[in-house]
């Protein structure tokens, strides 16, 4: 197998291809040089070889020997002074004056090296117009920001950079969610081959290279058929590695994007990166077919500002389609959710009430309700005994509470019967023995994708050797898409996430509120709850944190109502967690299976733990808690989380039901063998005719029925039980509570 010099030892074939070290490719482009230093003396430690052609000077002169013996004192001192910062880029580009000739030095640290390259100075030259750099910079800002849609904002990306930088061509790329490449704008030189609305293949851009574009917004190549000039020695002295070149402006260019430069007939070529997030969006792809093209670094850093800014546009133009777009699927969800809850028994079944809303929350032409075994329709879906054999499939292979493709006969192939209306599927499910589903359905589109080039083929036959190759024909590819339908956007699928946690909720309340009558069916729900429900909803919980800490400073207008929405997820989050352990702990305590596991605790340890967690909810009511613990040297047998979970219980209701300003007194004491605990408030107190009722399952005081799940005093009084003592209540209207518990002593004084 043939091997590349630039590599030694690696050949370019398809199993290396994606590990090719681009970052260290051991040489760089030969139209400016580099130089490793040593600080502090700034002493030579690499050099590229081509220094002898650019500055008339050796490298074995400058290798081990003080910068300063090359650069005249001014330069010197610019360079000295860049790096007295923590990012001395921010300093780039400075004169640098070697002889008689003028550099801009360029100069950055990287994993333990200074790097210094030097580009020779190239004059500035007026647009066609006249005007300098800084009014076409002006102009071009200007007009981007005055872009009303994405397209617009592409179109005029791309031809703002053409115009500043002379390129023949300007393309601009959007990747999909596969990595694959649609040219979306492209301003071009009249006569030039239209790449407009092509799509190139994800491998057209290995992971490595998509790395480096997030690291670096800029990359130029002047000109393709440049000799790569080595870098002296090869190896770090002070490591023995290969000086990673991740962050240079002359880093040589990998001989397989060579290639690929040579079939698309490029001479010259940069790309600047447009970043949304933390992902690459897609490239502002600039080339010359005729002549090689070198640009200053001025105005390169020109062209990085307009994709930086553009990338910020195309950032808010996206979050404000997804937020209007939330906006109109909230509509729809709140309609349906009102339409569960105005069924007593069946929650799903009020959704076929609501067609509209239904298919419009998924931007669906069909949809389908399943449960236990009956199914309702509305708008174009597959046939009953179909929908039954899907829900069959799902049920066996997905094991998600939900699930979307645009792709369904590819899946499953039976679908290939009724593609003309469920080609593509979103599908939530309702925890059980045997789940219930609602199911969205999207007809085939079937669609003509132009390739340039067939996506099929990235490697070629060489002897008797597969070789990876760019692909040598950039001929239009016509592939005819089948099967297939428009796919769910982000902002549907996570429509259909919040309808599946509400319609989980209802039923859950369903389920509860018939327990008494159907204890095994309370007992399977319950176990399905714990399996199938816990990761997702931790999840949900997760990626509405990350939501939260990615929003702005500055949260006004759009942003203040995602705030508000997140905010409101993750609440329901959290109760839905609670109502989970909840309904885990009450079957366990009714069904005789609950276990504790008790070991040796110290009272005040146990004491300080639950109110490190609690103080600061107190403190945001200006509630006082004083705490006193007459024998800390006692030891209590108990099972520490439990325990734990009862004083949360009893000190958060105290601090929920005490005024502002009141406070709240908490006593451990040693009574006979037992160890008492007290949790005294200032509240409202309890009435005579509720207090009996206290700790009874469900049981909630009228004014606070939306408060709670009503269990978590029978659980408490559950868990105080299991260990051996006893909890009970004192209170009188207008003076505050009193909740006590006994626990039995471990040692003895």
């Amino acid at each position: 197998m043939k091997t590349d010099t630039s590599l030694p030892g690696q050949a370019v074939d398809l199993t290396n291809c994606a590990k090719e070290p681009i970052h260290i490719p051991g040489a760089i482009q030969p139209h400016g040089v580099l130089f490793a230093l040593h600080e502090p003396a700034l002493t030579v430690a690499q050099v590229s070889a081509n220094v002898a052609d650019v500055l008339g000077i050796e490298p074995e002169l400058l290798l081990g020997r003080p910068l300063e013996n090359l650069l005249d004192a001014t330069s010197l001192g610019l360079l000295t002074e860049a790096l007295r910062s923590d990012r001395p880029q921010e300093n780039n580009p400075f004169p640098v004056t070697v002889g008689s000739r003028a550099f801009d030095g360029i100069v950055h640290r990287h994993q333990g090296a200074t790097l210094l390259e030097l580009e020779p100075v190239r004059p500035m030259t007026e647009g066609k117009d006249g005007w300098s750099l800084q009014r076409l910079l002006q102009r071009a800002l200007a007009r981007l920001q005055a872009a009303e849609n994405l397209r617009e904002l592409c179109d005029t990306a791309a031809a703002e950079v053409r115009r500043l930088t002379g390129f023949e061509r300007v393309t601009i790329y959007r990747f999909d969610e596969e990595d694959n490449g649609e040219v979306l704008s492209e301003d071009k030189l009249e006569g030039l081959d239209a790449y407009l609305g092509l799509h190139y293949p994800a491998s057209d851009i290995p992971q490595q290279a998509r790395r480096l574009y997030l690291l670096n917004w800029l990359r130029i190549i002047p000109d393709r058929e440049y000799r790569p000039a080595p870098i002296l020695p090869s190896l770090r002295p002070d490591n023995q590695q290969p000086l990673d070149l991740s962050f240079s402006v002359l880093r040589s260019v990998s001989p397989i994007h060579i290639e690929y430069m040579r079939n698309l007939g490029l001479r010259a070529s940069m790309s600047i990166s447009l970043v949304h997030g933390e992902r690459l969006w897609g490239l502002i792809s600039c080339g010359n077919h005729s002549s090689p093209r070198f640009l200053p670094y001025e105005l390169r850093a020109a062209c990085e500002l307009i994709g930086r800014i553009t990338s910020q546009l195309i950032g808010a133009m996206v979050e404000l389609e997804k937020v209007e777009l939330r906006k109109k699927l909230r509509g729809h969800q709140e309609r349906l959710v009102e339409a569960m809850r105005a069924e007593e028994e069946e929650a799903l079944a009020g959704l076929v009430k609501q067609p509209a809303e239904l298919l419009g929350l998924a931007g669906a032409s069909g949809a389908a309700v399943f449960r236990e075994g009956r199914c309702w329709t509305v708008g174009r879906v597959p046939p009953e005994s179909a929908i039954e054999g899907l829900v069959e499939w799902l049920r066996e292979t997905v094991k998600e509470g939900l699930f979307h493709t645009r792709a369904l006969p590819g899946l499953y192939p039976p679908a290939e019967a009724f593609k003309e209306v469920a080609s593509g599927l979103l599908a939530i499910s309702l925890p059980k023995p045997a789940p219930d589903y609602v199911l969205w359905f999207r007809p085939e589109v079937i669609q003509t994708v132009n390739w340039g080039g067939d996506p099929t083929k990235p490697v070629e036959r060489e002897g008797q050797e597969l070789r990876l190759h760019p692909r040598r024909s950039f001929e239009l590819w016509k592939e005819v898409v089948r099967s297939t339908s428009p796919p769910w956007t982000p902002a549907e699928v996570e429509a259909a996430a919040d309808l599946r946690r509400y319609a989980i909720e209802m039923d859950l309340g369903h389920q509860v509120l018939r327990e008494q009558k159907a204890v095994q069916a309370r007992d399977d729900l319950v176990a399905v709850v714990s399996h199938d429900l816990k990761n997702p909803l931790g999840v949900i919980h997760l990626q509405v944190g990350s939501i939260l800490r990615a929003l702005p400073l500055d949260r006004e207008g759009p942003w203040r109502r995602l705030q508000n929405s997140a905010e409101r997820i993750q609440h329901a989050t959290e109760r839905m967690n609670t109502l989970i352990r909840d309904l885990l702990d009450l079957a366990k305590i009714e069904a005789g299976r609950f276990v504790i596991e008790p070991a040796p605790e110290e009272l005040e340890s146990l004491l300080e733990e639950c109110l490190e967690i609690l103080r600061p909810l107190a403190e945001q009511k200006r509630l006082s808690i004083s705490q006193r613990v007459s024998h800390p040297e006692v030891l209590i047998r108990v099972d520490r989380d439990r325990i734990f979970q009862v004083l949360s219980n009893l000190i958060g209701n105290a601090i929920k039901f005490t005024p502002e300003g009141g406070s709240i007194q908490l006593t451990i004491d040693l009574v006979g063998k037992a160890v008492r605990f007290a949790v005294k408030d200032t509240g409202p107190g309890i009435s005579a005719e509720q207090l009996p009722h206290l700790f009874n399952r469900y049981w909630q005081a009228k004014k606070r029925a939306r408060e709670g799940t009503g269990l978590g005093l029978y659980i408490a009084k559950g868990i105080i039980e299991a260990h051996g003592g006893q909890l009970w209540a004192e209170s009188q209207v207008g003076s505050g509570s009193i909740f006590f518990f006994t626990l039995p002593v471990a040692t003895w004084p």
